[in-house]
């Protein structure tokens, strides 16, 4: 498999992981319907105390493509299948509407099987970041671990489509009968698919069968709005069960109809997904004890909450916001050297759908101990690296961090040339040049591209990202 082949590959992982943020469940489940007009009150409260034992499956089934040019795509076949199994507590809220749903959950298994083409992967949660809380907010649930930072694919995992927290959201504020219809608030929608921005939503639920131990309720919803920039549209129709005898949502189901262009950071998709849910309250001594609870802040710290990539082969890990998102990346210097080019880490900053930076880093080969290039030969290359694209220096620093690190940093300005159909354009740009070295003679090079209208929004978050990175014993 050619590297190009490698690095779409991989997008199309991270993406499939983080398509199943816009999932819920369409109940199969049948329940006698009781013929009183007795109105019941369908309400799930994080002052019960109780912990959930949730068992989740899901697959999908569909297309994903690539922009090959403005006017060709390039279309491979999906099939993914999920499951998770994790205990569940709730939190007290953090606020009202999407942040009043929170909650502490140890997971005892995920795992994520995807095949696009003939490409098979498979992803699981690593052990030690089994302990994770859980945040609503407008645009999805925000999870982190509190022991250790999560990496992106483990991130994307835990975007479980369909999340408990979300269909809480869809239960009644009032008291209902059977055959009563509501809309729930219009973040409920927006929570439920992920969607960044919001074109246009609708939601309904009915209340459409009820007995002595249990409620059915069913509803249909779709959204039209950007997510990391594509134009999506989500269809949903589904029904849960809601336990009476313990006022809890007890078992779901849905369908999900899934279809948006080539975004900044993923691939178009046309999907459709089915999910499944079942969560009883647990028989087991619950694992979340008052001292975890009272551990758990209102509002996490910045590094709970930062994202660790990691190359061993390069012996570089890296601590990073999380708008910063990984879109390509060949690590593997073999691999790299077969097909003529430098092992490289490409990501890209998002912000409200719109990309605002890249960034490429790459290793460089070790110096000689306490070695380190002159800034004037730096810049050199860096010149020469531009070619005519380069116009002038506009800042240079030399900086040092308490591990020991040199860090140059240079920033350029210049032009690009875009072509497309109808002509071309030259943008003004920014290139900000680093390279970090160590005592030890270890190497990195970064450069990031901002158009230079976007220099201010980027606001030095280029210097904060590599200062997240930190050198590490190589592997071979």
């Amino acid at each position: 498999m050619s590297s190009h082949e490698k690095m779409k590959r991989g997008q199309v992982d991270r993406s499939v992981n983080s398509i199943r943020f816009c999932l819920s469940f369409l109940m199969l489940l049948c329940i006698s319907s009781t013929s009183s007009a007795e109105k019941l009150e369908l309400a799930e409260t994080y002052t019960n105390d109780l912990t959930f034992d949730c068992e989740a499956t899901v697959t999908s089934k569909g297309d994903v493509f690539f922009t090959k040019s403005e006017d060709k795509k390039d279309r491979e076949q999906l099939a993914a299948s999920a499951s998770f199994r994790f205990l569940e507590r709730r939190l007290p809220p953090a606020g009202r509407d999407a942040l009043a749903f929170r909650a502490v959950r140890q997971f005892q298994s995920t795992n994520l099987k995807t095949t696009v083409g003939a490409h098979l992967t498979d992803v699981t949660l690593p052990r030690d970041a089994n302990l994770i809380v859980s945040e609503g907010f407008r645009e999805g649930i925000r999870h982190y671990s509190p022991n250790l930072k999560l990496t992106r694919d483990s991130l994307d995992l835990l975007e479980l489509p369909g999340d408990p927290l979300v269909l809480i959201g869809l239960l009644p504020l009032e008291p209902v009968e059977i055959e009563d219809e509501w809309e729930p608030s219009d973040w409920v929608m927006q929570m439920l698919t992920g969607i960044e921005a919001v074109e246009s939503t609708e939601l309904n639920c009915k209340l459409a069968a009820a007995n002595a131990v249990s409620a059915k309720v069913s509803f249909t919803g779709k959204v039209k709005g950007q997510r990391f920039g594509a134009n999506t549209e989500v269809d949903v129709r589904g029904t849960l069960i809601f336990d009476l005898r313990t006022s809890h949502i007890a078992k779901t189901q849905a369908i999900y109809n899934i279809k948006a262009d080539v975004g900044t950071v993923d691939p178009g998709l046309d999907l459709t997904v089915s999910s499944n849910l079942v969560r009883t309250v647990s028989a087991a001594k619950s694992p979340f004890t008052n001292e975890l609870f009272d551990a758990i802040p209102l509002d996490p710290a910045k590094n709970l909450l930062e994202l660790e990539f990691s190359a061993p082969e390069w012996g570089v890990q890296l601590a990073h916001d999380r708008n910063w998102h990984l879109y390509q990346a060949v690590i593997d210097a073999k691999d790299a050297a077969i097909n003529k080019i430098q092992p490289v880490a490409i990501f890209r900053l998002v912000e409200h759908g719109s990309l605002v930076c890249q960034a490429n880093f790459s290793p460089k080969l070790n110096s000689a101990p306490g070695q380190i290039i002159p800034i004037e030969q730096f810049e050199a290359d860096i010149e020469k690296s531009l070619g005519k694209n380069f116009k002038s220096i506009a800042d240079k620093e030399e900086l040092t961090t308490p591990d020991g690190r040199t860090i140059y940093r240079v920033v350029t300005d210049g032009e690009q040339e875009y072509k497309g159909v109808k002509g071309s354009v030259m943008i003004s740009m920014n290139w900000i040049y680093y390279l970090v070295t160590n005592n030890a003679g270890q190497q990195i090079s970064f450069v990031f591209a901002v158009e230079e209208p976007l220099a201010e929004q980027l606001n030095k978050r280029d210097l904060e990202f590599v200062q997240g990175q930190r050198f590490t014993q190589k592997t071979r």
